[in-house]
């Protein structure tokens, strides 16, 4: 059964063959699971270069082939909307107040961006509320963000895949009968050599040869890197793993050591190359990759802010988009405003004084910082008190454009087992997921907490996700 209800019955059917493991079979099924999660690397390094395992979680969500081509028509959607904003940010003022930049950044913005007959390229995820064991699925999708620069998950969706199914479910079959069948997401390191080829024919370039470029004297962070290479050359791409101080110019190709780089997937915010820039080091052959549109992701990565969702779903800038994609980005994107004196639509269709709405209506309202990521600053009304989510919004109008509020996103719930002092536990958790999509398909992510924010970043675990074939 492949409904939302036969959905629900599968993934409790996994939950309740837990209970039947003996102590010996869950201290194996921990031990390998373990083992084999450092070994493929899924980690993440903690502040000051420790590497450890991700937490996985035990049993996996499901979405049917129904529900993943519903979500990849979303994707594009937003991907769409993105693009049309980017394009109007150059030349449109309300635009630019909106998704603001300051002064240095938009000077190296406007100076990297060159004309090109290629589309700049663009990859992304999307962080969202699904409830697809729901009847009413389709009216349970929301997205409340859009990241588009050092998009982590690339290595750790299929990991999470493949170590489920090598590692969990052979010895919960024992006590799963009848299981429809299953299979992994598509493999997001697989879409990502896709679009590198695509691209690199469609700028003319003869070779397809990546560098995956990443700031290595980093000590905190997604581990992926190393991982998303080998993959990479395993399937036939040639790639590299390089520092961006590490590539140059040479008779007006880029390079690194003796070999000619075709495109640059960069593992990094535009931010972050000027503080390379400025500390002296040189970085003009990967500012040369954005000139000749051969990053991924292009300029347009950097325009992930928060306020994004206000440009893409407030109506004020509809013309930009198609009827059928306004209304899409209305009903899948969470209502969000810059925080700032002003009177502006709510989210029920009404105009509202916005500061005198936020204090009256914390319980369904998200303040975030607009640029941060990794769940950064972000706070839940309903855990705020009344005299802090009244300080905080003081504080947040202080800084122009520098945060905004959103519409609080349910998200979904579910009980996973935990091993725990030798023996099994189970606990609520929080599920988010991350959606990246191409022009062909699309790969997910879920991230799992037991806090609020849900964010490996901040000590949560990531789940499998698989199709009901």
């Amino acid at each position: 059964m492949t409904d939302a209800i036969g959905i629900t019955r599968l993934q409790d059917r996994m939950l309740e063959a837990f209970h039947h493991l003996t102590s010996k079979e869950a201290e194996e099924l921990l031990r390998a699971t373990a083992s084999s999660a450092v070994e493929k690397g899924f980690t993440y390094m903690r502040h000051g270069g420790l590497v450890e395992a991700i937490n996985l979680m035990l049993v996996p969500s499901f979405v049917t082939v129904a529900q993943a081509e519903y979500l990849t028509k979303i994707s594009l959607a937003v991907k769409r909307g993105v693009e049309a904003v980017y394009n109007a940010w150059f030349t449109d003022q309300d635009v630019r107040a909106l998704l603001p930049f300051d002064e240095a950044e938009e000077a190296w913005i406007r100076d990297l961006r060159r004309e090109s007959a290629a589309s700049e390229p663009l990859w992304y995820r999307l962080d969202g509320h699904f409830h697809m064991k729901e009847e009413n699925w389709k009216d349970r999708i929301s997205f409340f963000e859009i990241n588009s620069c050092a998009v982590g998950g690339i290595h750790y969706s299929p990991m999470a895949d493949s170590l489920f199914m090598e590692s969990i479910l052979p010895v919960l079959r024992a006590h799963l009968p009848r299981l429809p069948q299953l299979r992994k997401n598509p493999d997001l390191r697989e879409m990502l050599r896709e679009l590198v080829i695509r691209h690199s024919a469609a700028l003319g370039r003869k070779g397809n040869t990546l560098a995956f470029v990443e700031d290595s004297t980093l000590t905190e962070g997604i581990t992926e890197g190393p991982y998303i290479v080998e993959r990479l050359k395993s399937s036939g791409l040639d790639a590299v793993l390089v520092d961006p101080r590490d590539l140059y110019m040479k008779e007006g190709e880029i390079y690194f050591r003796d070999t000619a780089i075709d495109v640059v997937y960069r593992n990094f915010e535009l931010s972050d190359l000027m503080e390379i820039d400025a500390a002296g080091d040189d970085v003009s052959a990967v500012k040369q990759a954005f000139r000749e549109n051969r990053a991924i992701s292009s300029l347009l990565g950097d325009f992930d802010h928060k306020s994004m969702w206000e440009a893409l779903t407030s109506g004020e800038f509809d013309r930009y988009f198609s009827l059928k994609d306004a209304a899409l980005l209305k009903k899948h994107l969470l209502w969000t405003r810059v925080v700032k004196e002003r009177r502006t639509i709510g989210p029920d269709g009404f105009e509202v004084d916005l500061l005198p709405f936020a204090l009256k209506n914390k319980e369904a309202l998200v303040l975030k910082p607009n640029r941060l990521c990794g769940g950064s600053g972000v706070v839940i009304g309903k855990t705020a008190g009344e005299g802090e989510w009244e300080a905080l919004l003081n504080e947040a109008l202080k800084e122009e454009s520098g945060w905004v509020l959103q519409r609080y996103g349910k998200p979904e719930r579910y009980t996973f087992p935990l091993f725990e002092n030798g023996d099994i536990a189970f606990e609520e958790h929080n599920i988010v997921y991350g959606l990246s999509s191409t022009a062909l398909e699309s790969g997910l992510l879920g991230r799992v907490s037991r806090e609020g924010v849900v964010n490996v970043a901040q000590q949560g675990g990531l789940m499998p996700v698989l199709r009901i074939a």
